[in-house]
């Protein structure tokens, strides 16, 4: 493997054109100056002047871009339980299959992150003979959570084996072949064991054992900030305050993301500094309609009246 050529691969539709410029933008700004970046995006249905501003966006001496147009009409029939993920995140499955066999390990990217670092040190980590690297998601860490792995007793796991965040995964694309892991996950989503979490779920389940760890500052996922998550987590709280302080790459996990109004993090600030290194520069997400300011009020006045009757627990 080449060590300084790093292939890092997205996958969007047109309604996450913005989001994936951003996030590859901050992948090509931490790039370390001894690095080449492969950029391939398996493009779900990107329209032309998305696409000129996405390519106008990545234009950089280091970076080749690669687009990816084949695999729309395949995930049309895959389960779709939560729809506020759309079927594009069914893409990286097919990474191993539609690069070339000389591409022998890829870093998929979610398109709501942000490098924070170079990724190239994550890309060329020592897989330890893993088929992928990851970190617990957050929200369901262990295979035996809700949202994880189901059934995970009957199909002989452990309750304390960890369920990975697919949406920072390093994979070793040459196993993904020889173990023919996109076929094994197809056949999964297809064949009545799937429930929940679409393509993450199907991950965990066909490669059990079979996806390291890598350090969780790779994947800081939003909910990290929320004490019911952070408590349930296997790190220490050493770790935790670093995951939380000072990540390497920031990832926008929840259903609420930068580009909607009113969204909170302590880092969403990077975000908005990386879309306007994009052809999006200047955007910003509009203010809630008066509709939605009013559903707003409503449920804050309903709770403080739950409270106060005590129909719903005091925060």
């Amino acid at each position: 493997m080449d060590d300084q050529a790093i292939t890092v691969v997205f996958a969007a539709d047109d309604n996450y054109s913005r989001p994936l410029a951003t996030a590859a933008r901050s992948v090509i700004a931490t790039l370390s100056p001894d690095r080449r970046l492969q950029l391939c995006v398996l493009d779900m249905g990107i329209g032309l002047s998305n696409r000129q501003r996405i390519e106008a966006t990545f234009d950089h001496p280091r970076v080749d871009l690669v687009w990816v147009e084949s695999l729309r009409e395949r995930v049309a029939e895959l389960p779709n339980p939560w729809t506020a993920i759309t079927r594009a995140t069914y893409a990286r499955l097919w990474i191993p299959t539609v690069l070339p066999e000389s591409v022998e390990r890829a870093l998929y990217l979610d398109c709501d992150v942000i490098a924070r670092r170079c990724v190239g040190d994550l890309f060329c980590s020592d897989m330890k003979g893993a088929t992928a690297l990851a970190t617990p998601d957050v929200q369901s860490p262990f295979v035996s959570s809700t949202y994880a792995v189901p059934y995970w007793f009957e199909r002989g796991r452990r309750a304390d084996e960890l369920n990975f965040n697919a949406g920072v995964m390093l994979m070793d694309l040459r196993a993904f072949r020889a173990e023919r892991v996109t076929e094994a996950a197809l056949e999964y989503l297809s064949d009545g064991r799937h429930h929940f979490a679409q393509d993450q779920e199907a991950l965990n389940s066909v490669l059990a054992g079979r996806i390291g760890e890598m350090d969780p500052r790779w994947n800081q996922q939003s909910e990290i900030f929320l004490k019911q998550y952070e408590v349930i987590l296997p790190f220490s709280r050493e770790l935790l305050e670093q995951l939380m302080t000072n990540p390497w790459i920031t990832h926008y996990s929840n259903q609420v993301k930068p580009w909607h109004a009113g969204f909170r993090h302590p880092l969403v600030h990077e975000w908005f500094e990386h879309l306007d290194q994009t052809a999006y520069a200047g955007w910003r997400p509009p203010g809630p309609t008066r509709r939605q300011r009013a559903t707003r009020h409503a449920r804050v006045i309903a709770g403080k009246a739950g409270r106060k009757l005590g129909l719903l627990s005091p925060r």
